[in-house]
């Protein structure tokens, strides 16, 4: 199977995967350390995925931007309600660059 097939199969099923990565307890949490440290600045999230974090992070007025190196993850998070409010950009963390300061960069 090539592989950008793959990538999009399993971005397409991320999200039903592994629903402990996704208990409404756990993400709240993480969200409000993670906006505790950014103290209401912008946010960098290495990896955002399909924005497990970010969204619950963007819902508590943290601009949230975020790197990920599969087109496809960010597809299926640009499908969920919210996402304008995420900036989301292709690359790897080593040769990507966004522009502007962060409060905050993190991976999860």
């Amino acid at each position: 199977m090539p592989q950008n097939l793959f990538t999009g199969i399993k971005a397409t099923y991320y999200d039903s995967g592994s629903p402990e990565m996704w208990d409404p307890a756990l993400l709240d949490a993480t969200a409000e350390f993670l906006a505790g440290l950014a103290h209401g600045g912008r946010t960098l999230e290495f990896g955002i995925g399909t924005g497990r974090v970010a969204f619950p992070l963007s819902k508590r007025r943290i601009e949230v931007h975020g790197i990920d190196i599969s087109a496809d993850m960010i597809e299926q998070l640009r499908r969920k309600p919210g996402s304008e409010a995420i900036e989301a950009t292709v690359g790897d963390f080593a040769t990507t660059t966004v522009v502007g300061d962060f409060s905050l960069v993190y991976v999860v």
